[in-house]
């Protein structure tokens, strides 16, 4: 993927690539929000995706 920076700078990239590191950088700023919130007194709960998706398994007797 060829893009060109806020400089006019040409950058090529693998794409696969490009969207790895902006789920990843997201990440980051997820937990810089998360960190100011709860300095602040605010619970934020669970915050992990995974924890939302129901397990298949829980209709499954033990």
């Amino acid at each position: 993927m060829s893009y060109s920076n806020t400089q006019g700078i040409v950058s090529q990239r693998n794409f696969a690539e490009l969207v790895s590191h902006l789920f990843n950088h997201q990440t980051h700023h997820r937990g810089q929000v998360s960190t100011l919130l709860s300095q602040n007194g605010i619970d934020i709960g669970i915050t992990d995706f995974l924890m939302e998706i129901p397990d298949k398994n829980t209709h499954l007797e033990k």
